[in-house]
């Protein structure tokens, strides 16, 4: 169309030669390249000139999202092992692609995650969070599964374990970073939406099944959202736990032992059929239901009580006041008044202690210390702000504690305190397996108050609490889920909608909206336990079946 004059011959085409058979030093490069053991023959007519050769049958070891082929053996792939396994291990392994570059997109997700919503970017979009959000996710999935089935061994290829021992393998330097970083980068999205008001925090857990499946990484551990699956392990299967509450690792040095060194807090415990349970979880919770929760701690709570009376009357008239505060818009307070509510039922129903009228008693300031969320109380068991936390408030932390324990120690329920001789005659079936087969632990007054003080603090005081706030927050607006949420999200109810008729009167109507409640705004969004042998999921967050050693969270 737009030629001017007649086109012009176009040159000749050069003519690719004919491939010929390959050379014997092709050949040579490629039987290296197999992988075969030494000695072994290779048909020559299996491998074609452009590498179309048949590879050997892939072993899928599981070592992140990238298939591994078994490593060389051929004579030079030998002899350059032996000349230097260090440099060879670490050709040979998947840690950069598997451990190393996952662990740098970690921290660059994570980092823009932190500045994509309030109070940095308030103008971020729900979509686009949500995005950034599923991106740092994915990318923790590779992270922790390298964790999860990698603890130093030397075929992981970390240089770090190579370098003549002095680091200790990955159990080194390198491996106290990356365990820090995974529990980091694993929770950084509960945090950021949690302390910065971007969504609930249980949007976290929802968003990944959603993404993923039923099986995920959250925070290094292995997360498996399915309800039947985790109630049957809970009532019948062996629970081997370790100091973890929720999603968040607890500090062991934060918490007493036995007298002969091994641990005591009774989360920790191990459970049911596990080789190393000695009865030690089961002789705590015959002991709680023989001195603490019996016929005279629920006669100590019922309404005629003036103690209870006294406590309802002072949650009603401080209720009445927060209520015309909002009301009128002006600042009403909070739920202090709840916490105080709860705080006084607790210690009055468990331990029969009568907190009293005066804020300056020692009473009223331990158990209002204890009750309060803040870094001297229960932050000092967590890791990794608890290192600092725990020294900082050190002298605080002793001085609470200690008069925790003599409350406890002087308190009625506790008065004729005797260790367990036998397993109780009226314990429940799953009780007495709880047992395994040990009798009792011996456990003296003190080394079972030692238990009660971090349990108390962490679970007794806060988790009837957040429930209350919760049930509470009906009469107040309602619980915000945050502005980076989907609407499927905001359409969930966290707690009784607003104008909600409470069945007061109607106890099992009543027990229901407090068991939705429950489910609804969870004080723990997560129960732990440590794999008691090795096991395999069918479908970890979409990577296919993978293999998880024991002992893992």
């Amino acid at each position: 169309f737009f030629s001017q004059g007649p086109k012009r011959p176009s040159p000749p085409r050069k003519m690719v030669p004919a491939m010929g058979p390959p050379s014997a030093s092709y050949m040579e490069r490629k039987r290296a390249a197999v992988g075969r053991a030494k000695g072994s023959t290779i048909d020559d007519a299996r491998i074609a000139p452009r590498g179309g050769f048949d590879t050997p049958d892939v072993k899928i070891m599981s070592r992140g999202a990238t298939p591994l082929l078994p490593r060389s053996t051929a004579s030079s792939a030998d002899s350059c092992c032996a000349a230097c396994p260090c440099l060879f291990d670490f050709a040979s392994s998947c840690w950069l692609t598997g451990c190393v570059l996952p662990l740098c997109a970690s921290v660059c997700c994570t980092c823009t995650l932190a500045c994509a919503g309030p109070p940095c970017s308030p103008c971020t979009t729900p979509e686009c969070y949500m995005s950034l959000e599923r991106m740092q996710s994915a990318v923790h999935n590779h992270v922790a599964l390298w964790k999860l089935q990698h603890q130093g061994e030397p075929s992981a290829g970390c240089p770090c374990y190579m370098c003549c021992g002095c680091l200790n393998g990955c159990c080194g330097l390198f491996w106290v970073l990356m365990d820090m970083w995974t529990y980091i980068g694993g929770g950084a999205p509960i945090t950021f939406n949690s302390v910065f008001g971007r969504s609930a925090g249980w949007t976290t857990y929802t968003r990944r099944q959603a993404w993923f499946g039923g099986t995920f990484a959250l925070s290094s551990k292995l997360c498996i959202a399915d309800a039947d699956r985790v109630n049957k392990q809970l009532l019948d299967g062996p629970m081997d736990r370790d100091y973890y509450l929720g999603v968040h690792p607890l500090r062991p040095m934060s918490f007493d032992t036995f007298s002969d060194g091994k641990k005591s807090f009774p989360l920790a415990l191990p459970s049911g059929a596990c080789p190393m349970n000695g009865g030690a979880h089961a002789t705590f919770h015959s002991s709680f239901g023989r001195y603490l929760w019996n016929d005279k701690a629920a006669e100590r709570m019922q309404a005629s009580n003036p103690v209870v009376q006294r406590a309802a009357a002072e949650m009603k008239h401080n209720f009445a006041h927060a209520k015309r505060a909002f009301e009128a818009g002006e600042d009403w307070g909070g739920l202090w008044f709840v916490d105080l509510f709860c705080t006084r039922l607790v210690f009055w129903g468990m331990v029969g202690v009568d907190m009293g009228d005066d804020p300056s008693s020692e009473v009223y300031r331990t158990a209002m210390w204890a009750q309060n969320n803040n870094p001297a109380t229960s932050r000092h068991m967590v890791v990794p702000p608890g290192e600092v936390i725990g020294k900082v408030y050190a002298a605080q932390i002793e001085e609470k504690v200690a008069s925790l324990r003599k409350i406890f120690a002087a308190s009625p329920a506790l008065a004729d305190y005797e260790p367990l001789e036998a397993i109780p005659e009226d314990a429940s079936e799953l009780r007495r397996a709880d047992y395994h087969g040990h009798p009792p632990r011996r456990v003296s007054k003190a080394e079972f108050i030692d238990q009660l003080v971090p349990a108390t603090i962490i679970a007794g005081l806060l988790g009837p609490k957040t429930l209350a706030n919760a049930l509470m927050m009906s009469f107040f607006g309602g619980l915000d889920i945050g502005p980076l949420s989907t609407a499927e999200e905001r359409a969930t109810p966290q707690c009784p909608p607003p104008g909600f008729d409470f069945p007061f009167g109607d106890d099992d109507k009543l027990r229901l909206v407090i068991l939705e409640s429950l489910r609804l705004a969870p004080a723990v969004y997560e129960t732990v336990f440590l794999l008691p042998e090795e096991s395999s999921v069918a479908d970890y967050a979409g990577f296919g079946a993978k293999r998880v050693p024991p002992r893992r969270p």
